[in-house]
């Protein structure tokens, strides 16, 4: 062992905004090294799958699959997690399957898969007391905690070694102290406020901004925290009594709740939301 060659490649995008890595053809770079360490990443790969039974492939040679059905272009056969849209994490496997048995449900029973029962939602209020909430909303000012790790010199020894050894109790707890709630909103009752500014003034990350309505663009600009993140919706109430709105970041709230708390008539609450999907089963089907 000498070293490793590694070929040039450059960032191609396609039509799509996909992107593919291309050769550009330039000499391979040498890199000299002792040891190498192997990591093997999978790939999804059907060569078992005869090409002339119906099934349809894309140009990377992954089936085509609905996104909606899970439905391959053979009616009875589904797919999903990194078999249908390539590598994501075990949350859109899990959605994937959940999808698929209501698809496969409704086609046994003759219904139309593309019809699916609208999901349940709820909000319910988290507030116990004036400065209680029925969740922990103290926030940590930690840093993510680094997982603890097998000694290097034991698992370049043995390449079957779990190299991660995960947390302990009080390190569990500790990392778990860092969650922000995503759960828990901040619902705004536009009724209810006198504008008094007093959850302006208490907001540690000055997310919330009351100011005269405007395009989204240029609102963006004068929130007392700019939003320059565009991906994220600004929450943005009706009309006020003077006029105003209420505009808030969700992009840099921490969940803490202080704005409700320091609210005089109310119009903050802090509300757990509930997402309730119907699975595969009787609930799935038309009625």
């Amino acid at each position: 062992m000498k070293g490793v060659l590694f070929e040039k490649v450059a960032a191609k995008y396609d039509d799509k905004g996909r992107r593919n890595l291309v050769p550009t053809g330039e000499s391979a770079i040498h890199v000299e090294c002792d040891d190498v360490l192997v990591a093997v990443g999978q790939e999804n790969a059907f060569p078992w799958i005869e090409r002339d039974i119906g099934l349809e492939f894309d140009r990377w040679g992954m089936p085509k699959v609905d996104p909606k059905t899970m439905q391959s272009t053979i009616s009875n056969v589904f797919f999903g997690g990194d078999s249908a849209f390539g590598p994501k994490n075990i949350i859109w496997a899990v959605a994937h399957g959940h999808d698929a048995a209501a698809s496969i449900d409704k086609l046994c029973n003759g219904e139309d898969m593309s019809q699916r029962p609208p999901p349940m939602v709820s909000l319910a209020s988290q507030k116990m007391g004036i400065h209680e909430w029925s969740y922990d909303n103290d926030i940590s000012l930690d840093k993510r905690f680094r997982v603890p790790l097998q000694d290097l010199s034991a698992t370049l020894k043995n390449i079957k070694m779990e190299v991660e050894l995960g947390f302990d109790r009080q390190q569990a707890y500790a990392e778990a102290q860092r969650c922000l709630n995503c759960d828990v909103q901040t619902v705004f009752s536009t009724a209810l406020c006198i504008e008094c500014d007093a959850c302006v003034d208490i907001c540690p990350m000055d997310c919330i901004t009351f100011t005269a309505n405007g395009s989204e663009e240029e609102l963006r600009t004068r929130l007392n925290a700019p939003a320059s993140n565009v991906t994220q919706d600004i929450y943005v109430s009706d009309a006020l009594k003077t006029g105003r709105i209420m505009a808030k970041d969700e992009d840099v709230c921490l969940h803490c709740g202080l704005c409700a708390e320091r609210c005089p008539t109310g119009a903050w609450d802090m509300q757990k939301f509930l997402l309730d999907m119907t699975y595969a089963g009787p609930a799935c089907r038309s009625r």
